[in-house]
């Protein structure tokens, strides 16, 4: 369910999908007609793979996108951050216990015909929570369901406990139905890692407007029309092209050129040079994918990132003001840094800046680790007594190699720690390496990554409680974690958003991560593309893929 989840993308591979319009270069644009090529930032690599139930061990973000045109669920996220009914046509509520009945539509079917039913919302569940994949799934929300039943078109579900952010469990893309009749007895570990298909006939399966048909771990994903059609109007596109594109500048460099006909980059200062270019669109949006710093408290971590005065004096060292204007100055000079690590500024009353108080104070951070015992070395930097250890205050910094604008804000940080007297070391990875073995196998000291979160601080839940899935830092206060849990069961709004920002509250001092900036989205499509409306939240821009048209 975890959808905060992060954001995961080769120039020669678009050589290798188009043809020679004029015979003159190798270098070929998307076939027109019913074609589309989409740049994509992740995506394959010995560390990827395509399971988004598994969630914890596959790349989230990029896979909705990938996914959500194949895989369906009762709900789709809009840009309004409302949930729109999608293989369900209606659904009720009920309380004491909490119960959801949920009518799926009558011409919801795979593409190999057979019905969605009742059967495929229950094995979902019961594929969650098979013990066997405890170490694989967020199991949030669903193990509080007590029952799912119903063999036909209405399914119900039953909860030993209320669960206020139930509709989260079933998004499409990041959430979906499985169908029970193709993957009963299979292992979902891995049977879907390389494809989208029936293991026994390797036929694509799915119950969308498009079926992937083709995953190749260099190159790219491709999605065609399903034949057999789905609930909805079918899909105005036959094929969509996902080229991964891992180097930012190049994706900007290839839509400049038509190239590709659509990228969804993430905000770089070179986006900027698009604005007013002839034969292009861009849809900007500030939605709900929030760039952080997570610290690793396991272990493996960082001795120094264990102690709370160090990672206050970390925050202070950092001017993160400062550093957003350098990011985005051209880009949205109104974005300022983010100061909650449950909710967004354009959330309302709902936004308390909490965090704020930390702001750049390299004086007052030298001072903190002068009150700890630490000293100046002869290379600027402190050096603490940890558990009767002379310890630098050295920390080893992760990110994403090829994304500029990571980089770019590592520079102005790595320059400001150093001020302070604190050392940041440059550790940028392949995504594949960081989401896929670093992040889950806890080996690092600081992660600068995003998260993509619906509107709803649900998703969090398993971020910051003891033993989360998504507890990448291994962060643990038992009185917290307690806190976030009661979260689930609070069905008044205003009740439950009070205990949110009671325990960020308490966040913003213990500081179990230092939360950046709220990311704006940049949909930059060529202008004859239609029907395509940027989608800020976790389920991305392909959440209306069926409308889209050359």
């Amino acid at each position: 369910m975890r959808l905060n989840r992060l954001w995961l993308i080769v120039g020669l591979v678009v050589a290798a999908l188009a043809l020679a319009a004029n015979g003159s270069s190798g270098r070929q644009r998307a076939s027109a007609g019913g074609s589309l090529t989409f740049g994509a930032e992740q995506g394959g690599g010995p560390d990827w793979c395509l399971n988004s139930t598994m969630s914890v061990d596959c790349g989230e973000f990029w896979n909705v996108v990938y996914e959500t045109p194949v895989l369906r669920s009762a709900f789709v996220l809009t840009p309004k951050f409302t949930y729109k009914l999608d293989l369900i046509s209606k659904y009720t509520v009920q309380q004491n216990p909490q119960r959801i009945t949920l009518y799926i539509r009558k011409n919801a079917k795979w593409s190999d015909g057979v019905p969605v039913t009742g059967k495929d919302f229950r094995f979902l569940w019961q594929t969650i929570m098979n013990p066997a994949y405890k170490d694989h799934v967020d199991t949030t929300g669903w193990r509080q369901v007590r029952t799912v039943t119903g063999n036909g078109k209405v399914v119900k579900i039953i909860f030993r406990t209320p669960f206020a952010d139930w509709k989260d469990l079933l998004i499409a893309g990041a959430a979906p139905v499985l169908p029970q009749h193709v993957l009963q007895g299979t292992n979902q570990t891995t049977v879907w890692n390389t494809c989208i298909c029936d293991p026994k006939t390797g036929k694509p399966i799915g119950d969308g407007p498009f079926l992937l048909t083709k995953y190749d771990p260099s190159g790219g994903i491709t999605l065609q029309k399903n034949p057999a059609g789905w609930y909805g109007k079918p899909a105005k596109l036959s094929t969509i092209q996902f080229v991964y594109l891992t180097n930012t500048n190049t994706e900007i460099e290839q839509i400049r050129g038509r190239e590709i006909d659509v990228i969804y980059p993430q905000p770089q200062q070179s986006l900027s040079d698009l604005k007013g270019q002839s034969g292009l669109r861009i849809q900007s949006s500030l939605g709900t994918t929030w760039e952080h710093i997570d610290i690793q408290q396991g272990p493996q971590g960082n001795p120094v990132a264990k102690q709370q005065w160090a990672r206050q004096a970390l925050t202070l060292s950092l001017d993160r003001a400062a550093t957003v204007k350098a990011l985005f100055g051209q880009l949205n000079s109104g974005l300022k840094p983010l100061n909650n690590l449950f909710y967004f500024p354009n959330q309302g009353k709902a936004y308390v800046p909490h965090w704020s108080k930390w702001s750049y104070n390299p004086t007052k951070a030298e001072s903190l680790m002068k009150a700890h015992g630490c000293t100046k070395g002869g290379d600027g930097y402190y050096r603490c007594t940890i558990g009767g250890a002379s310890t630098k205050m050295t920390f080893s910094f992760e990110s994403t190699r090829g994304n500029r604008l990571r980089e770019l804000a590592f520079t102005f940080l790595q320059d400001q720690a150093k001020k302070a007297g604190i050392e940041l070391v440059n550790n940028f990875k392949p995504a594949g390496t960081v989401f896929g073995s670093d992040l889950p196998n806890h080996t690092f000291d600081l992660a600068m990554y995003a998260f993509v979160s619906t509107a709803d601080p649900g998703g969090r839940v398993p971020t910051y409680k003891c033993g989360g899935a998504s507890n990448f830092g291994l962060y643990c206060n038992p009185k917290t974690s307690k806190m976030l849990l009661q979260t689930d069961k609070i069905l008044v709004p205003t009740k439950r958003t009070a205990l949110f920002e009671k325990i960020d509250s308490i966040f913003s001092n213990e500081i179990p991560a230092i939360p950046l900036y709220q990311k704006p989205t940049f949909l930059v499509y060529k202008s004859g593309i239609k029907g395509m409306v940027d989608n800020p939240n976790s389920q991305g821009p392909t959440w209306n893929v069926e409308n889209w048209s050359k």
